[in-house]
């Protein structure tokens, strides 16, 4: 690959395609099969020599480079949640221009999911296939990453653990922890030109709870050497596998049932609005 340049540093120099290969190496992503990608462009200013379109086609072929035989990202767009219906084909993710960029490669498949989907390349398409309708429970696209084991990691590519580590949620689900309830949501979804009424389920905050935002998850991984992660121009990249996820979260819980929530009300009230909902 040519080395070429892509964001700006305060300083003046740049961040080349080869440093951030370079950073992705240093953090064990090539060492997965499944990895799975939280994204953020916030490096710093990219190169106006580089269209938008170039510049996600020369992130996607650093990280294709890797040699990971199925990479995925989530397309989530809580359509049902927010009272729109949802097409497989063309529901827009409000997850950032890179997921939205590999959600429309030749070849990616989305999984059909109306409330948290996933889009995904290469070979283990049984990660967003022939799923269960609760999002992020059981046979959920989280559940089967979960059976990967260590085969998974996760990537924060110019995002941190504690912005979207969405998984937290599936293993609050999977733990039965008491501040979050199961809620069905309806719409209609098209696939293939085909449009049926669907119902999927969702693990969701009673109303008041408010989640945590110390920090916690994500020094505790740094500090036990578990997440790998590395300053790369105004952000970070880093990296964990799924075992070393999924185990710290359980023992984070089990330890403390409510480590993850600032504020829990205790009523249990479930009353549900969202307004253009984002994040769970």
């Amino acid at each position: 690959m040519k080395d070429i340049n892509l964001f700006q540093n305060q300083d003046g120099t740049w961040i080349t395609t080869a440093q951030m290969l370079g950073l992705l190496e240093k953090v064990k992503a090539p060492d997965a099969k499944v990895l799975y990608i939280h994204s953020g462009i916030t490096f710093g200013p990219p190169d106006p020599k580089l269209s938008r379109r170039e510049l996600l086609g020369l992130l996607y072929e650093i990280v294709a480079s890797l040699g990971v035989p199925t990479i995925c990202v989530p397309t989530f767009t809580f359509s049902f949640c927010n009272g729109a219906d949802y097409c497989v084909e063309t529901s827009p993710s409000r997850m950032g221009a890179f997921n939205e960029f590999i959600r429309k490669l030749p070849g990616a498949v989305r999984s059909v999911d109306p409330l948290m989907s996933t889009a995904l390349v290469g070979e283990d398409r049984d990660l967003v296939t022939d799923l269960g309708k609760n999002s992020i429970g059981e046979n959920s696209t989280s559940d089967k990453l979960h059976r990967r084991g260590a085969d998974a990691k996760f990537l924060f590519l110019g995002t941190t653990v504690s912005e979207c580590f969405t998984y937290t949620h599936y293993v609050e689900e999977r733990l039965g922890t008491p501040y979050r309830y199961n809620r069905d949501f309806s719409g209609l979804i098209t696939q293939n030109g085909r449009t049926w009424q669907d119902t999927y389920t969702l693990f969701v905050r009673y109303k008041g709870v408010v989640p945590s935002s110390d920090g916690m998850l994500e020094k505790d991984l740094i500090r036990r050497g578990l997440l790998r992660k590395e300053v790369c121009g105004q952000s970070s990249i880093a990296c964990v596998s799924e075992t070393d996820g999924y185990g710290t979260i359980v023992e984070h819980i089990k330890a403390n049932i409510s480590c993850y929530i600032a504020e829990d009300p205790g009523d249990r009230n479930k009353e549900f609005t969202a307004n253009q909902m984002v994040s769970l």
